[in-house]
């Protein structure tokens, strides 16, 4: 797998990631180590803040499915949708009980206004050509007052600070390679509200991770960041909190549908 490396492109305010081409067979074979069905707490709880009883909520991109089973778990009627086919194949072997089926988060086959919830986990930033098709699909299949959960590699006040300092190299707009790009906050929301959906929570996550890659400590705090050690895991988490305000990697938008 080659490295990513991060270029700044000032027309549309954004990092780039380019190194790796982020299709089906790149997450095939990122998954492809098998399944281990652990339920994602960060989802079930906040999906629990907005939600409640058996929502049916759609995980659009689900990968490995510890969303769907996490929801599951939680007395949500939850679905999920991911283009890795290989993956889906797995899921649906270890886990025959879940609803994990191959389909594109552009053009879901399901009913208009048939979840009331849906979630968007690192999903959005992997499209060349734009997430617009993704929004709009989201809007249709939410029924009215549901809840949009995104989450999305976004712009931090490190990664300002970078940028201020010229510290990435120019993107030429080239698309050879593009893995995904990284996106300003304001964008994101303004482009959702503009699809009908209105900003309810915006919060940062991953402060040690952003740390992590946007530092020269990468090395010495992979080793930390892979551990699973419970007292490391513990202040990993510890430091994710209060480093999150300032170099986060992605950040969680809740959207009410309108």
């Amino acid at each position: 797998m080659n490295e990513k490396k991060a270029f700044y492109d000032e027309k549309n305010s954004r990092l780039v990631h380019v190194g790796t081409i982020a299709d089906d067979d790149y997450w095939d074979s990122h998954w492809a180590e098998g399944i281990v069905l652990r339920p994602d707490r960060f989802v079930v709880e906040t999906t629990k803040r907005y939600l409640t009883g058996s929502a049916k909520v759609l995980d659009a991109g689900c990968g490995l499915a510890n969303t769907v089973y996490g929801l599951h778990q939680a007395g949500f009627s939850a679905y999920g949708i991911d283009f890795a086919q290989r993956t889906v194949g797995m899921v649906n072997r270890a886990a025959p009980h879940l609803q994990v089926t191959v389909g594109d988060v552009r053009a879901t086959g399901f009913a208009d206004e048939f979840f009331d919830g849906v979630w968007s986990l690192g999903v959005i930033e992997h499209f060349f050509d734009g997430y617009d098709e993704i929004v709009l699909e989201m809007r249709r299949i939410i029924r009215s007052g549901g809840i949009a959960f995104v989450t999305v590699p976004s712009i931090s006040p490190l990664r300002r600070s970078k940028i201020r300092m010229g510290l990435y190299p120019r993107f030429s707009g080239e698309r050879a390679g593009f893995y995904q790009f990284v996106l300003e906050p304001s964008s994101i929301v303004s482009r959702f509200e503009q699809h009908g959906f209105k900003l309810l929570e915006s919060r940062p996550r991953g402060g040690f991770k952003g740390l992590k890659d946007e530092t020269f400590f990468a090395k010495p705090m992979q080793a930390w960041y892979d551990s699973s050690n419970g007292v490391l895991r513990g202040l990993r988490a510890a430091a994710d909190r209060l480093l999150g305000p300032f170099s986060h990697h992605t950040r969680l938008y809740v959207f009410h549908r309108i």
